[in-house]
């Protein structure tokens, strides 16, 4: 006759939580937070888990348990534009005043008397301390409402004046440095050619300015675009 002896069962040990805990308190001991303690055996017993780290929510029901992790950053690329394209407009409108203001004067300085030559300059006959100027302008005026509207339309069309006034820029560098090279021949006034130089000099120095600016501001009208369509699509889905 066989004796029947008591079968021992593992007991199964649940943890559960306090449904309000401190998300900054942590366990004696332990180097994660109260609320992530236990976790699997809550989820196993079919209690809604509980996270107190902020950017985590998870769905309170019965059996797996399915998180979505939301990016804490949220808004980060449109804030560095709402922040830094203000700055940037700003530069952009004082570069473009000063382009027109220096071409005004390489006007005057591109004058001929007698048999004595003025400072000759390609980006004057070009126009382009003018038209270049009127574009850094209108860009760095569309860059500052768009920072304060925050509207997509004026957002892309900021990023496409910057591209045009970046390419602008790009060509005023090569004429400017044209006419620093042709100048200086015998017969043209010496002041005039030392003047011109100097300021097609600053005109190359603010014209690289600009082209850098463009650039930093077209790179994060940009990004403010791609967040604002990835929210769309989300939002959408």
């Amino acid at each position: 006759m066989m004796s029947s002896q008591p079968t021992t069962q593992p007991r199964m040990y649940e943890t559960i939580l306090n449904p309000y805990p401190r998300s900054h308190i942590m366990a004696p001991g332990s180097q994660q937070p109260v609320s992530f303690i236990h976790l699997g055996n809550q989820a196993q017993s079919g209690q809604p888990p509980f996270f107190g780290s902020p950017g985590i929510i998870t769905n309170s029901q019965q059996g797996p348990v399915n998180t979505q992790v939301v990016n804490p950053a949220t808004g980060t690329e449109t804030t560095n534009f709402r922040e830094d394209a203000k700055i940037l407009g700003a530069i952009q409108i004082m570069i473009g005043l000063m382009h027109i203001g220096f071409g005004i004067i390489l006007g005057f300085m591109n004058v001929v008397y007698g048999q004595v030559l003025g400072f000759a300059s390609f980006a004057l006959i070009s126009g382009y301390p003018f038209w270049g100027g009127i574009s850094f302008i209108t860009t760095g005026t569309l860059s500052i409402l768009a920072s304060k509207k925050l509207s997509p339309s004026l957002i892309k069309s900021s990023l496409g004046m910057n591209i045009v006034s970046a390419c602008f820029a790009f060509i005023g560098v090569i004429l400017l440095l044209v006419d620093v090279s042709i100048n200086g021949l015998p017969n043209q006034d010496y002041w005039a050619v030392l003047s011109g130089k100097g300021i097609a000099a600053m005109l190359i120095i603010f014209s690289l300015l600009e082209f850098c600016t463009n650039c930093t501001t077209a790179h994060f009208a940009k990004q403010a675009i791609t967040k604002n369509n990835r929210v769309s699509w989300a939002s959408f889905l």
